[in-house]
């Protein structure tokens, strides 16, 4: 097995969001995606623009908000559709040609990207397996643009690398968080805080396996336009949103009971890089480590010691596929996310019949 050279390093040098793409080796690249990077081609940002320039095809208000989830629903319209599947499958397509200068780490390519040795291409291209999840493929659009970006692999002949679409779509970190809990809980609360949104969730084990993640309705985010000056006030959000599930937990459940929580920002040791100043990085000013000032707050709060897994989001997409050899796991959403399945014996594993419950209050 390939060491990962990325596991150690700061988010600047892990981001695909960064990453550009000069040369594709006589690909036919869509439009605009020589020279731009993996944010400005498959960020929310990107594709919301792509939507909005097809309105008018689409029956869509660009003024209105949520536009790509209203965007969803175009698929299901005979006038509409192939409009849509035109942008889901340029969409696909621009993330396949990501993928491939991933594989194949052309001399321009690596020449754009200097904080790359030759242990990080090689490391891509030992991969055998891209698990491709996050809120922007839990929908229609993924379905068909997990299609062409493994079409436009095949064309290229990168017939050794497959693409494929997560099975738990955009609760894939809930999942990871669930699998990531110490042994010996019954039920743990999981929370995902992204850019746009907070998911949450109860997971329940039994006879030594993760039995069942009931999803609750997703929370509003508690990013805002404030960022670094504010990280104690979006500390306290996130504390009462998860101070709110606990108190709704039967008495009975909490002293078996973890917390797991993934933020939308890399974390090294339990602590942001020091220089993210992005919405959730900015809580590393709180203290030197944020994974043990999150769980020390939490247990005077809560008023029990509570076990608390804190990871950033795409470790935490990666961990629901723990045990799968040569694969990495990208989430696409509000940006790029990506992380590497751990060994099997580090993550619970799953029960045969599990699944993800209804959405509850």
């Amino acid at each position: 097995m390939i060491d990962n050279p990325f596991l150690l390093e700061d988010s600047a040098v892990r981001s695909l969001n960064r990453a550009r793409i000069v040369e594709l080796g006589g690909v036919a690249a869509p439009e605009g995606v020589l020279g731009a990077t993996g944010y400005e081609l498959l960020s929310a940002a990107s594709l919301g623009q792509q939507i909005a320039a097809a309105a008018d095809r689409l029956g869509l208000d660009p003024a209105q908000p949520d536009l790509i989830r209203r965007f969803d629903a175009c698929f299901g319209h005979s006038q509409a559709r192939p409009h849509a599947l035109a942008i889901a499958r340029d969409y696909g397509r621009r993330l396949g040609c990501l993928l491939l200068m991933l594989a194949r780490g052309a001399p321009a390519n690596r020449a754009a990207r200097h904080e790359w040795a030759e242990a990080h291409w090689a490391f891509w291209r030992a991969q055998r397996r891209v698990v491709l999840g996050g809120g922007l493929l839990a929908g229609q659009l993924g379905a068909h643009a997990v299609a062409a970006a493994q079409e436009l692999l095949a064309e290229a002949g990168e017939t050794g690398l497959a693409a494929e679409r997560a099975r738990f779509g955009a609760y894939l970190p809930l999942v990871g968080l669930a699998r990531a809990v110490p042994p010996g809980c019954r039920n743990a609360l999981v929370f995902d805080f992204g850019q746009t949104a907070v998911k949450r969730g109860l997971a329940t084990y039994q006879a030594g396996q993760l039995g069942q993640l009931s999803l609750c309705h997703d929370a509003p985010s508690v990013c805002d336009e404030r960022f670094a000056e504010e990280a104690r006030e979006r500390w306290e959000r996130m504390a009462a949103l998860i101070g709110e599930g606990w108190q709704a937990l039967p008495g009975a459940l909490r002293p078996h009971t973890a917390i797991g929580i993934a933020l939308a920002c890399y974390l090294f040791g339990g602590q942001p890089s020091a220089r993210d100043r992005g919405c959730y990085g900015a809580l590393g000013r709180l203290a030197p480590n944020l994974a043990e000032f999150v769980a020390g707050e939490l247990a005077r709060r809560l008023g029990q010691a509570v076990p608390v897994v804190l990871l950033h989001d795409g470790a935490a997409a990666a961990m629901a596929y723990a045990g799968a050899e040569r694969a990495v796991v990208i989430t696409l959403g509000t940006a790029i996310g990506n992380g590497f399945p751990p060994a099997a014996g580090a993550a619970w594993p799953l029960a045969p019949g599990f699944a993800l419950a209804e959405q509850i209050a």
